[in-house]
């Protein structure tokens, strides 16, 4: 009977809440079990009141549980998404700190006063095409999202991997998660990761303490070369403010 009584209190072990912690508490309940169920005739009484003890502690261990159990599943999706929106900061930043990354539109969009080299999916990156692959990378299927947009086809016929400043956000409601802002709104309660964006014309990531990270240009305040690589200011960090942005995109969790 007493092997019994510890194959009962292994199983509750291994498929309740119970730990090896909660032993004592439920030898005493055991014990107890054992007093009321002494006059029963046979031994299955005696297990059975043995079991019933074991569940009562599993369920007033579980109760006691459940208030933490929910405060840290609601957390979970607030701290996974901070992580990725950490990752694609990180990633842009890496490549804003490797000279071999450079600015460019790509040479298939090359022109007279434009002669770009290269490709803009890596090394070098425009400013969307860098937003597009950071988030990839994140994990957030931007790329994929568009390449289900009209327009890559009907600008690109399917030939440019990622999209420009003034798709992201409709790419961005494909997937879902992200929220948009107008810039006076949320321009003094900036957070990390929020992108910046003047759709028409240019995106940005927003990094911090009144910081972008971006692809510039070639023509950027720090200057720059037509060629591959970085040859000045082409990808690097900018002051946020005083610029022409309307629009924020914030992620605000998974829909």
């Amino acid at each position: 009977m007493k092997k019994m009584c510890y194959l009962a209190l292994c199983a509750a072990l291994v498929f309740t809440s119970l730990s090896v912690a909660d032993i004592p508490a439920v030898e005493e309940l055991v014990s107890i079990g054992d007093k009321h169920t002494e006059s029963a005739p046979g031994a299955s009484r005696k297990a059975f009141g043995q079991a019933e003890a074991v569940e009562k502690i599993a369920e007033k261990k579980l109760a006691a549980e459940m208030p933490a159990r929910a405060e840290r599943k609601a957390q979970a999706p607030a701290a996974e998404g901070a992580q990725r929106i950490e990752v694609y900061v990180q990633w842009a930043c890496m490549i804003a700190d490797n000279d071999i990354h450079g600015y460019s539109q790509g040479a298939e969009n090359a022109t007279a006063n434009h002669p770009y080299t290269g490709s803009r999916e890596g090394p070098d990156f425009d400013c969307s095409s860098l937003v597009y692959h950071a988030l990839d990378h994140a994990g957030f299927p931007l790329i994929a999202a568009w390449q289900k947009n009209p327009d890559y086809y009907e600008r690109y016929q399917g030939r440019q991997v990622t999209g420009d400043a003034d798709t992201i956000w409709p790419d961005m409601q494909r997937i879902g998660g992200f929220t948009r802002y107008s810039w006076e709104a949320v321009k003094n309660d900036l957070r990390r990761g929020d992108i910046l964006c003047y759709p028409e014309a240019h995106v940005a990531i927003y990094i911090g303490n009144g910081k972008t990270v971006e692809a510039r240009g070639v023509n950027n305040p720090r200057g720059g070369a037509w060629r591959t690589g970085d040859q000045g200011g082409e990808i690097d960090y900018y002051d946020a403010y005083g610029r022409s942005w309307t629009e924020v995109y914030r992620y605000t969790g998974a829909r």
